[in-house]
C-alpha cells in the first residue's frame, strides 16, 4: 500500500512538472472558454450514450478513480492553475459573490462541461427525480454550461474551486450547498458552510434518500 501511494505521488509529481501539461495550461490561459482534461479527444466527440456507456464502465471508473488521486496528491495545484486560467483580472471577492448568486437562483444548480461523461450521468439522474412535488418540484434544477459563458465560465469555475477546493465537473449544489460531483464528495479544502461535510457526492446522497432533507424536505 505505502508502495502505491508513493509511485502515484510521484506520478502526480512528474505530471504537474511536465511540458505537456504546462503547454495545455498556457492554452487554457490564453483561450476564452474554460477547458476539461477530455477536452478534444475522440470520447468528447462521442455521441452522448457513448459517453454514458463509458462513465459507467470499469473505463470509467478507473477515469474517476484517477481523479480522485489527482485532488489528493495535487488538488491545490490544480486549484491555482484554474485560478490562474481565469486572467489577471480575475477578482475573487466578486466572483464569490456571483457564485453564490448562482447557487442560490434554484434549489438544485448543476455546473456542467457540456461533453463530459459524469456532468450527462448528473443530468440525466437529476432528470429522472425532478418533477417529484414533494420535493424537487419541475423547474427546480437548474444547469450552468460553463462553456456557454465564455471567459465568465473560466472565472466562474475559479470561484467554484477556490469556494470548494473541487477543479472537476460536475459541481451539484443543492439548496446552495456543493455536494461535490456525481461520484466524489466534499474536499477537506471546502470552505464551510458553502460545502457539505463528508458528502460522499451526488450520487451516493441520492440513493440514500438524504437529498430531500437536504432542501428542509421530509423523506
Amino acid at each position: 500500500m505505502a508502495v502505491a501511494f508513493s509511485l502515484t505521488k510521484a506520478f502526480f509529481e512528474w505530471f504537474s512538472a511536465s511540458d505537456g501539461v504546462a503547454a495545455l495550461h498556457k492554452k487554457h490561459i490564453e483561450g476564452d472558454v474554460a477547458l476539461h482534461m477530455l477536452k478534444g479527444t475522440p470520447m468528447a466527440a462521442a455521441p452522448d450514450s457513448l459517453k454514458l456507456d463509458f462513465a459507467r464502465s470499469g473505463a470509467g471508473q478507473a477515469v474517476a478513480n484517477f481523479m480522485k488521486a489527482e485532488q489528493q496528491h495535487i488538488g491545490g495545484w490544480k486549484v491555482d492553475r484554474i485560478v490562474e486560467a481565469a486572467g489577471s483580472e480575475f477578482n475573487a471577492v466578486c466572483w464569490r459573490q456571483r457564485l453564490l448568486e448562482e447557487v442560490a437562483s434554484s434549489q438544485v444548480v448543476l455546473f456542467s462541461f457540456v461533453d463530459c461523461p459524469w456532468c450527462l450521468l448528473a443530468k440525466e439522474r437529476l432528470a429522472a427525480i425532478e418533477g417529484n412535488e414533494a420535493w424537487l418540484p419541475a423547474g427546480s434544477v437548474r444547469t450552468i454550461e460553463l462553456e456557454a459563458r465564455g471567459r465568465d465560465g473560466k472565472a466562474l469555475r475559479a470561484a467554484i474551486a477556490a469556494a470548494t477546493g473541487r477543479t472537476s465537473m460536475p459541481s451539484v449544489w443543492v439548496g446552495g450547498r456543493c455536494v461535490g460531483g456525481f461520484t466524489d464528495g466534499d474536499m477537506p479544502s471546502g470552505e464551510p458552510g458553502l460545502c457539505l461535510a463528508a458528502s460522499p457526492g451526488f450520487e451516493a446522497l441520492e440513493a440514500s434518500g438524504r437529498l430531500p432533507s437536504l432542501l428542509g424536505h421530509e423523506t
